[in-house]
């Protein structure tokens, strides 16, 4: 597709962190943009050409009219409802799979973009991130300070007091086991009484439900043929609380050659939106997992 041609983009789920920076960089070149969500917003505060479309997630047969409408690309950032702990890696899955339904039997003939977790990408030996030992409470606890603090912030924006409290105090009990102070060692056994329950929580099934149900949404589309697709995860630092620096770097993951540097790595939401909507004007990376990593720490976050 030529940079310089104007074209008509569905974003599926464009009210999420992710969705909404995609939408936002597309009109920002200038792109029209369909958004397709069960409850999509009417209007977009960024000028251009947006329209919304209310589309039964839970329906194959609607989501193949929605997907068959002549759109030149599509950008799925659909993400599973997070109320219910127990049933995120149902909803996560079950809906790719229709999402994937709906795509094969329309019309659709362009891109199709899908937006998974870091979970997915791989070591150098081959194993996935989500499959490390004690995953994601090692990864949590390998955080710096600066992450966790976005973590507590970005939580608290979005209403999540209790992921903002949960974070708070397990920055604290890591930093108390970590880095002992002349008085730390009081408190110390309930330091490490809350990291022991918080390995036990965080490496449940039901915990990993997003992270193990994205992964799967990778799994779905390997070996497809019939459609142009991509399937993009994030690093591990992924942050919605930064700037647009428009700087990135793409890391395509395979099993022969995996895309590990991207795991630790981290970029802000606006960057990574720049990424996909070079994607979708220039369609290099069809039928490829692949990651994308930026600077970030520029501010605050």
């Amino acid at each position: 597709m030529s940079t310089t041609q104007r074209l008509r983009v569905a974003v599926l789920g464009p009210k999420g962190q992710c969705g909404s920076c995609v939408v936002d960089e597309l009109l920002s070149r200038g792109h029209s943009v369909g958004g397709l969500s069960r409850n999509p917003p009417r209007e977009w505060q960024t000028p251009g050409d947006y329209k919304a479309e209310s589309v039964d997630f839970n329906s194959i047969n609607d989501l193949s009219a929605a997907l068959s409408r002549g759109y030149d690309a599509i950008v799925c950032a659909y993400g599973p409802p997070l109320g219910n702990l127990r049933a995120i890696y149902y909803e996560c899955v079950e809906t790719h799979a229709r999402i994937k339904s709906g795509l094969l039997r329309s019309n659709h003939r362009g891109s199709f973009i899908v937006i998974g977790g870091a979970g997915s990408l791989h070591h150098k030996d081959g194993s996935s991130f989500a499959d490390e030992p004690e995953f994601p409470y090692g990864a949590w606890y390998k955080w710096s300070d600066q992450h966790l603090g976005y973590m507590i912030s970005r939580a608290s924006d979005h209403g999540s007091t209790t992921l903002a409290v949960f974070s708070r105090i397990f920055r604290w009990a890591r930093n108390n086991v970590e880095h002992p102070g002349w008085f730390s060692w009081i408190l110390r056994p309930f330091a490490r009484l809350f990291l022991s329950r918080a390995r036990k929580f965080m490496t449940s099934h039901d915990a990993k439900g997003l992270i193990t149900g994205s992964r799967v949404a990778l799994h779905l589309w390997e070996g497809v043929t019939e459609k142009s697709w991509s399937f993009l995860s994030p690093p591990w630092l992924l942050r919605d609380k930064g700037i647009r620096t428009g700087k990135y770097e793409v890391y395509v993951d395979e099993l022969d050659s995996p895309g590990y540097q991207a795991i630790y790595g981290g970029i802000y939401n606006k960057d990574m939106a720049v990424a996909i909507v070079d994607e979708v004007e220039n369609n290099k990376l069809a039928y490829k997992h692949w990651s994308c990593v930026g600077p970030i720490g520029l501010g605050k976050w």
